[in-house]
């Protein structure tokens, strides 16, 4: 397997989304907590929550003019990813797309435990595990994983 050379630089915050790929930035308005609020209906993240909140980060990724080809690492420095990280891949500091389908059918799975150990400002960090999947599906991203964006800068 050949190593990506491109390079997608997230941050998904509770207000905007910002990305960065080839120079390029874009960045929407619409954060976790717009996802949240259109996909939680009554505060419950339930089966049909998971399946709007697909809908609604479709969408948004769909707005943006980042092709499917070539193949991308993304990195981040999130503060929700590493919860992310901490509650489903613990000792890591990166996920890969095989990695994130397993945990993400887990979640699905054990949805009811995995709610209920995050508190009420930890749904956030679901609403981004359920982003960071439909991400690496749309985009071809193959790997991401927590570093400083000043490190990869210089990179």
């Amino acid at each position: 397997m050949t190593t990506p050379d491109a390079v997608i630089k997230i941050s998904l915050g509770l207000e905007q989304l910002s990305f960065e790929l080839d120079g390029q930035h874009f960045q929407i308005d619409k954060g976790l907590q717009f996802i949240k609020s259109n996909s939680m209906r009554h505060g419950l993240l339930d089966e049909l929550a998971i399946e709007l909140m697909i809908y609604v980060i479709e969408e948004i990724l769909e707005s943006l003019p980042i092709q499917y080809a070539p193949p991308k690492n993304a990195i981040t420095e999130d503060a929700l990813f590493q919860q992310v990280l901490s509650l489903f891949f613990p000792n890591q500091h990166n996920i890969d797309r095989v990695q994130l389908e397993s945990g993400f059918n887990e979640f699905i799975e054990y949805r009811e435990y995995y709610v209920c150990k995050v508190a009420e400002q930890g749904v956030f960090s679901l609403v981004y595990f359920v982003f960071l999947r439909e991400m690496m599906h749309h985009w071809n991203v193959i790997d991401t994983k927590f570093e400083s964006l000043e490190t990869a800068k210089s990179l």
